[in-house]
């Protein structure tokens, strides 16, 4: 073949022409080599070329807000005055149902290891009308800590990820060492309630030099019981915290208010309010 010449079909050898597809492809798609080898697949339905598809984004289900002590609806999530102590959170956001698709993704992200979802989840918290109607700008966010052994175990830390997310979208400073875990627990997520409400007591430790009198919002990923927390905001007002608020990605307090109602009636032949 002359010097210029384009090469015919039967120049072209087995080898250039799977490169040129493949080059094609990755082109075409936008992926790169990694996302070709291993194509994103929507956490729900399983439909190629995004961990979350159109039709189950419209499932995702924004929180109702309520108060982090009674679980009973509240303005803003407020801590109602009747329900508040001195070592209690003072309010409580969080963003999402406990639901598909949202649950799907949080499972990913927490325990297959899919750091990509991040930049899924991110779009969706910019969606939510609540975060805009509270004004958090005196406010550091802290996210809840791992144990040293847990997060080399895990490699990252995914309260850190989506609370370092947040707190660019609120335009609030964002530090990761002033609360950290000091007692290794169990999961919370497989355990009873009993037990996680009471495993976490002490498990958390403050800085004082930087707690005294300040306004911390600590973020992590799902509310269920509130343990966590419960325990982090205690940790922080033991060393003169001002103000400490709760922010999560996702709630499944009905659940726990569900579960709640059926221990208060257990054995008592009747039905009971919840408290």
């Amino acid at each position: 073949m002359d010097p210029g010449e384009e090469p015919g079909i039967s120049t072209i050898t087995k080898s250039d022409l799977k490169g040129r597809v493949l080059c094609f492809r990755v082109k075409y798609y936008q992926m790169s080599l990694l996302d070709f080898i291993f194509p994103k697949r929507c956490v729900v339905c399983g439909e190629y070329g995004t961990y979350l598809c159109k039709k189950d984004k419209t499932e995702i289900k924004w929180a109702e807000t309520f108060c982090p002590v009674c679980l009973k609806p509240s303005i803003s999530g407020t801590t109602h005055p009747k329900c508040k102590k001195k070592l209690s959170l003072d309010g409580l956001i969080c963003l999402f149902d406990y639901t598909r698709p949202i649950k799907q993704l949080t499972h990913q992200l927490k325990y297959r290891f899919v750091k990509d979802l991040v930049t899924v989840i991110e779009s969706e918290i910019k969606k939510v009308k609540v975060l805009k109607e509270i004004d958090f700008h005196s406010y550091t966010l802290l996210p809840v800590p791992l144990s040293g052994s847990r997060k080399n175990w895990r490699g990252f830390n995914q309260a850190e990820i989506l609370g370092e997310t947040a707190a660019k979208f609120l335009k609030i400073p964002y530090d990761s060492e002033i609360l950290t875990k000091i007692k290794d627990t169990k999961p919370q997520a497989k355990l009873p309630r009993k037990e996680r409400l009471t495993q976490l007591k002490g498990a958390f430790k403050a800085r004082t030099d930087t707690v005294y009198g300040g306004y911390f919002l600590v973020f992590d990923d799902v509310w269920t019981t509130g343990a966590t927390l419960k325990a982090a905001a205690a940790a922080l007002k033991r060393k003169g915290a001002a103000k400490v608020w709760g922010l999560t990605l996702a709630t499944s307090h009905k659940m726990a208010r569900l579960e709640r109602f059926e221990l208060s009636t257990s054995g008592s032949g009747g039905s009971r309010s919840i408290h």
